[in-house]
């Protein structure tokens, strides 16, 4: 709870140091969250340019055998062929968190290839194609999670360091403003209390001599 007054009790001081107290303690983890998030980013965005270049290494190596498949087999075979190889849907979605942060984890199982279709109406181009087509979809997964898991960590680091900087840059120094406040008022009472008690007692000491002499 924020402190605002500034009257010049030590109850106030007191209340005003432990509020400062417990914003210094989550500026510390607040700051030690920010720089552990920023660092999950930056492994991610590594991960994720790598992946980015196999990807893109993998979709010319797809474009390849596809245009090798259809060179050999023909195109009205190529496209009567790929309409009965079964859809693979297995793909599995973990969600999991990160210093409140959603991250994803997307496993992709690729079938293996199957006897749907005829060996004697492919060849081996046909076979790597599918191949090399399955070994894409799994870096496209993988890449679509990465993307996913950096823009959510992204907007936690910005999120994260509005809070650090309204501590750092406003709260924390109000407060300490303010301690500085009370603690030079209660001085300043405390100076003008001796000097009416100092002057109480030089009165009583000047009364004391008169009544002697």
């Amino acid at each position: 709870m924020e402190i605002k007054s500034t009257a010049p009790t030590k109850a106030n001081l007191i209340a005003a140091k432990d509020h400062l107290k417990l914003l210094n303690g989550g500026l510390d983890i607040l700051d030690k969250s920010r720089k552990a998030l920023i660092g999950a980013h930056d492994s991610k965005i590594k991960q994720r340019d790598e992946l980015n270049q196999e990807v893109n290494e993998t979709i010319e190596k797809v474009s390849r055998n596809f245009k090798r498949a259809r060179v050999t087999m023909g195109e009205s075979k190529l496209d009567d062929i790929s309409r009965i190889v079964p859809v693979d849907n297995s793909i599995t979605l973990k969600e999991d968190e990160f210093m409140q942060t959603k991250v994803y984890d997307i496993s992709f199982e690729p079938s293996k290839l199957n006897l749907s279709y005829s060996f004697y109406e492919t060849n081996e181009a046909f076979d790597l194609a599918l191949l090399s087509f399955n070994e894409l979809k799994d870096k496209l997964y993988k890449l679509a999670e990465l993307d996913t898991t950096i823009n959510n960590l992204d907007r936690q680091i910005k999120k994260t360091s509005k809070k650090v900087n309204s501590l750092e840059k406003v709260q924390i120094p109000k407060t300490e403003e303010r301690i500085k406040t009370i603690t030079s008022l209660i001085e300043e009472k405390e100076r003008e209390e001796f000097s009416k008690t100092k002057m109480v007692k030089d009165k009583k000491l000047r009364d004391q001599e008169n009544t002697t002499n």
